[in-house]
C-alpha cells in the first residue's frame, strides 16, 4: 500500500511537471509569435522608410538640377541620404553666417524636407584643414567655426517650417576629409555642409 501510495504521489508530481511545462511551452509559442509580428511591423517600417529616403534623393535630384553636381552630392547609402553640399555655396570664406542667396538654397532644401515626414536630419559642418584666419578671437579652431555653421543652417531650416525635433547639429572640422588637403582642389572638396538623412524607425 505504501508503495502504491507513492507510485500516486510521483505520478501526480509528473502531471503537474508535464502541465508546467506544456505552459512554458504555450508562453514560448505566444513570444514567437508576438516576435513575428513585431519583425513584420518593422520590416514594413524599413520599406517604407526605404520609399521615403528614394522619393527624397529624386526630389533633392530635381530641386537642384541647374546647380554643378561638384556642388551638390546626392548619395544614398545603408538606407540614408547623404546631401552633401560645398560651403561656398553656403558661407563666405572664414564665416558662418548664411548669405541671402544660401538662406534661399536652404529654404528650398526645407521645403523638400517639409514634403517627406517622418525623416531625421542631421546636419554636419565640414572644413579643410587650412588654419582658421578670419575671426581667430571668435573661433578657436576649425572645429568651433564647422559647429557654428551647422547649427545656423539648422536654424535657418527651422525659420522654414522643419520641425527643430527632427534636427541635430554638428561639426567635424577637419576631421573627416574626403579628398587631400594637399592641393586646393582637396581641399574645396573637403569645405562642406553633409545633410544626412535618416528614416524614424520605432524599435531600432
Amino acid at each position: 500500500a505504501a508503495e502504491k501510495s507513492a507510485l500516486e504521489s510521483s505520478l501526480a508530481e509528473a502531471k503537474e511537471e508535464s502541465e508546467g511545462l506544456r505552459g512554458q511551452i504555450g508562453e514560448l509559442e505566444n513570444n514567437l509569435n508576438m516576435k513575428g509580428d513585431e519583425i513584420v511591423a518593422l520590416s514594413a517600417q524599413v520599406k517604407e522608410g526605404n520609399d521615403q529616403i528614394k522619393a527624397l534623393e529624386a526630389a533633392i535630384a530635381e530641386v537642384f538640377s541647374s546647380y554643378n553636381p561638384d556642388d551638390i552630392k546626392v548619395e544614398e547609402r545603408d538606407g540614408k541620404l547623404y546631401i552633401s553640399m560645398a560651403n561656398s555655396i553656403l558661407f563666405e570664406s572664414g564665416r558662418d553666417r548664411l548669405t541671402d542667396s544660401s538662406k534661399m538654397v536652404v529654404a528650398m532644401l526645407a521645403d523638400v524636407f517639409n514634403s517627406n515626414q517622418g525623416l531625421r536630419i542631421q546636419v554636419e559642418g565640414h572644413t579643410d584643414s587650412e588654419p582658421v584666419v578670419i575671426h581667430r578671437n571668435k573661433y578657436k579652431d576649425n572645429w568651433s567655426l564647422s559647429v557654428a555653421r551647422s547649427i545656423n543652417v539648422v536654424r535657418e531650416l527651422e525659420a522654414n517650417g522643419v520641425d527643430a525635433t527632427r534636427m541635430t547639429a554638428s561639426g567635424k572640422g577637419d576631421t573627416m576629409p574626403v579628398a587631400s588637403n594637399d592641393t586646393e582642389e582637396g581641399r574645396m572638396a573637403n569645405r562642406r555642409t553633409e545633410f544626412i538623412v535618416i528614416p524614424k524607425i520605432d524599435g531600432l
